[in-house]
């Protein structure tokens, strides 16, 4: 390992960073298609629209459930109401229903069954209650469902206990009801569970993405009306947050005037982005538009979208473009008031930068894995000010790591992916 004196130093090789790279995901003729995709090393998952139909949050305290709005293109995605009655064995009848319901796109905990809930009621799950004393949220709320081929469906989550969901569905007359349960330990590590009415299977859905491209209802203005319009736009994932920069110069800006900006709604990117020319039939572009993307991990990165091919080709090509690590260490009294690694993904060398109040002859850095277990140490001596050391990596196996730096109360981590 060796220190790197100069801040120039420093400088030169966070800029060499910043190279730019251009991606095109496709979400398919006609928009079949919905596509996972990773920031770091452009990995897609991708599903067909119809491959499942309901989602199910797995969060330890979550009760979210989702209804899949992705749809071809003159295509309908399966539609949510309310149901007109609290009483199961009640018949439905479709031509009394009201508004249909639809994902708020705000967070990744509340789907369209929870679209109903009183925001200022915790306990309400909007399908149910949850109780503190009983430990368990109890269903109260029948629901009609239509499916993309036009059939209908009734259902209800009955509740939540200990994880696991209870719920059931049935033509909307009561015949051949089905009962169902969800256990959200069988899908440890995936942030949703998606159910096909087409198969009746639970499955996990694709984990570790930071967008989604996918047809969704966008509330649009249409005739002086605020509706649901099926949009193909780019909802964030778990733990994503975006800022838009609109009015800019996107080779320009500056990602420190939107650091206050980042927002955790889903839709931040969303689909305006672009907007079909009437005169032209073609889909045009805003040039002065960027997003500043941060990932779980900390890392920043700035989108622009340079072309849409519409429901021809579905493809959507966009710049991409690694800008820092946000890791600002706050803490009141903290010794360190900085704590940054590059580049992150790492392969055998990691330049690690922080900044201290006061200098610390003896800093220790930490590399453990995701399982907690030491793989890597180092002491360093950390000076007053910005200090920057280059380390020499060992042979390590792809995955996710945290560098620890400190000890004792004045301990900083950040997450390191190792890329090979």
């Amino acid at each position: 390992m060796k220190r790197i004196i100069t801040l120039f130093t420093f400088l030169a090789f966070t800029c060499s960073l910043q190279a730019q790279s251009s991606v095109t995901v496709s979400v398919g003729n006609g928009y079949s298609t919905q596509v996972y995709y990773t920031m770091a090393n452009d990995a897609v998952t991708t599903l067909a629209n119809n491959a499942w139909d309901l989602a199910f949050t797995t969060g330890p305290t979550d009760g979210g459930v989702f209804t899949n709005e992705a749809a071809n293109s003159g295509s309908n995605p399966v539609q949510l109401w309310l149901a007109p009655t609290w009483e199961w064995s009640d018949i439905i009848n479709p031509a009394m229903l009201e508004d249909s319901l639809y994902n708020p796109e705000t967070d990744w905990e509340t789907g369209a069954f929870n679209s109903v809930k009183d925001p200022l009621d915790p306990s309400d799950f909007g399908w149910g209650f949850y109780s503190e004393i009983d430990n368990e949220a109890i269903g109260v709320r029948v629901y009609a469902l239509q499916l993309r081929d036009g059939s209908w469906k009734k259902i209800m989550i009955d509740s939540l206990i200990a994880g696991v969901y209870y719920w059931r569905y049935a033509d909307l007359d009561g015949a051949n009801e089905t009962n169902m349960t969800i256990d959200k330990a069988d899908f440890a590590g995936s942030p949703l569970v998606y159910f096909s009415f087409d198969t009746e299977a639970s499955v996990a859905s694709p984990s570790g993405w930071d967008l989604l491209f996918t047809r969704y209802l966008a509330p649009l203005e249409l005739s002086g009306e605020i509706v649901p319009y099926p949009s193909t736009g780019v909802l964030s994932g778990f733990g994503v947050e975006v800022a838009e920069a609109q009015g800019v110069n996107p080779a320009t800006v500056n990602y420190e005037d939107y650091l206050d900006s980042l927002d955790t709604h889903l839709d931040v990117i969303g689909q305006d982005w672009k907007e079909f020319n009437l005169t032209t039939f073609s889909w045009v572009l805003d040039p002065n538009r960027a997003y500043f993307v941060k990932l779980a991990d900390n890392n920043l990165w700035k989108v622009v979208f340079t072309a849409f091919g519409g429901s021809g080709t579905g493809n959507i090509t966009f710049e991409k473009t690694f800008v820092a690590t946000i890791t600002g260490v706050e803490e009141a009294g903290s010794n360190f008031t900085n704590f940054g690694v590059f580049p992150n993904p790492a392969v055998d060398e990691l330049t690690v930068a922080f900044s201290l109040v006061k200098s610390q002859e003896v800093m220790p850095l930490t590399l453990v894995n995701s399982l907690g277990q030491e793989v890597w140490r180092m002491q360093v001596s950390g000076t007053s000010g910005l200090n920057v050391w280059q380390i020499d990596l060992p042979g390590l196996s792809n995955g996710l790591y945290y560098l620890i730096a400190g000890n004792g109360n004045e301990v900083v981590s950040t997450p390191v992916h190792i890329q090979n």
